[in-house]
């Protein structure tokens, strides 16, 4: 089996706290990646001199400046023009990888040529490491897997996304032929572009935690999903541009469950804040529930609030939350505890090095 190379992508604007974290953990990795490209986007903190300290000695990484600023993808898209890898992680400068994780990506890449993209799980940390708890993403399955391109569509449509990414490995070619991240969708440019490729190349799936996004209220994604407006005229943009792009995924039942999802993660990044302007897009039954959830319970009720509002709008998400999402979370952790798996120290930090036993059975 040939081993695919692979390169990391790192963006940067004024991120110099979280750097040394986030660069340490690609470059001290027993098996690091190929490349690893910095991208600092017209950084007004001391990030430079940071990047360059971290970097020093390591022959495969490299530092580029931007001589203007050109915004997330504009960074990702320069780090894409040095990059020369057949696989390409594009790391948030406030996330980290966990040990192990390009030596888990190679052997499964290799297993599956030319596959569309790899993940895995991963943890949820504050400002400053702490663990809060793993991402209760999807459990697509116990080991490693293949998901064909036409289940990758089904999968999207029943379950949303499985992504996280502090773990997405993009297939290069693959994500130049969909148009990489269109920046009009804001902080789910990643979440759009990984369904597209997935549903055109399949993807590959590892169920255990090994990368660490870090949950902010200034990150991106949040100031997406902060406010309606933003969700409709994303999902404006995905009703025209999504099906020519990916016919199999964009069917009229996926784009509607999208829209539920959308503007729930919109209600819960509020904290209910925002359930009489999602309501105004409904009628019947379903505007009289978001209609009374929001005058009968209190701003301060906002798990409650939160709550009530997914089971309106997004009834046929209930079981998969409960299956795949929770139940699969508790049985990845279970097997991770018996295998001996260490994951996080007494201090409550994130380990950044592989316990022997992780070692051994690389």
């Amino acid at each position: 089996m040939a081993v695919p190379k692979i390169a990391v992508i790192v963006p940067n604007r004024n991120d110099s706290r979280y750097l040394p974290r986030c660069i340490r953990s690609i470059l001290e990795q027993d098996d690091p990646p190929d490349e690893l490209v910095v991208v600092d986007d017209q950084s007004t903190d001391d990030s430079v001199p940071v990047i360059r300290s971290l970097i020093s000695g390591h022959p495969r990484a490299l530092l580029i400046e931007n001589p203007v600023n050109l915004g997330t993808y504009g960074a990702v898209d320069k780090g894409l023009e040095i990059a020369r890898s057949e696989y390409v992680l594009f790391l948030s400068a406030n996330d980290f990888v966990m040990p192990g994780l390009f030596a888990r990506a190679r052997s499964c890449l290799a297993r599956h040529p030319g596959v569309g993209l790899w993940s895995a799980m991963g943890w949820l940390v504050d400002e400053d490491d702490r663990l809060i708890r793993l991402h209760v993403s999807p459990v697509l399955s116990l080991r490693d897997a293949y998901v064909a391109p036409e289940r990758c569509a089904r999968l999207a449509c029943r379950l949303g996304n499985w992504f996280v990414g502090s773990t997405l490995i993009y297939h290069r070619g693959t994500l130049e032929a969909v148009g990489k991240f269109d920046p009009a969708y804001m902080g789910l440019s990643d979440l759009v572009t990984a369904m597209i490729v997935a549903s055109r190349r399949g993807a590959a799936y590892s169920p255990v935690p090994l990368g660490a996004g870090r949950l902010h209220s200034g990150s991106y994604l949040f100031r997406t999903l902060k406010g309606t407006a933003n969700i409709e005229a994303i999902l404006d943009r995905l009703r025209e541009r999504g099906p020519p792009l990916a016919p199999g995924l964009f069917t009229e039942v996926f784009l509607e469950r999208l829209a539920f999802r959308f503007r729930f993660a919109a209600v819960r990044a509020g904290g209910g804040e925002d359930i009489s302007s999602v309501a105004t897009k409904y009628s019947g039954l379903r505007r009289f529930a978001l209609d009374a959830v929001d005058r009968l319970l209190p701003s301060r009720s906002r798990r409650v609030r939160v709550a009530l509002t997914f089971l309106v709008l997004c009834p046929f998400d209930v079981l998969p939350a409960l299956w795949n999402r929770l139940l699969g979370s508790v049985v990845v952790l279970l097997l991770l505890r018996l295998r001996g798996q260490g994951t996080y120290t007494d201090s409550g930090r994130l380990k950044s090095r592989m316990s022997p036993s992780e070692k051994s059975r690389q």
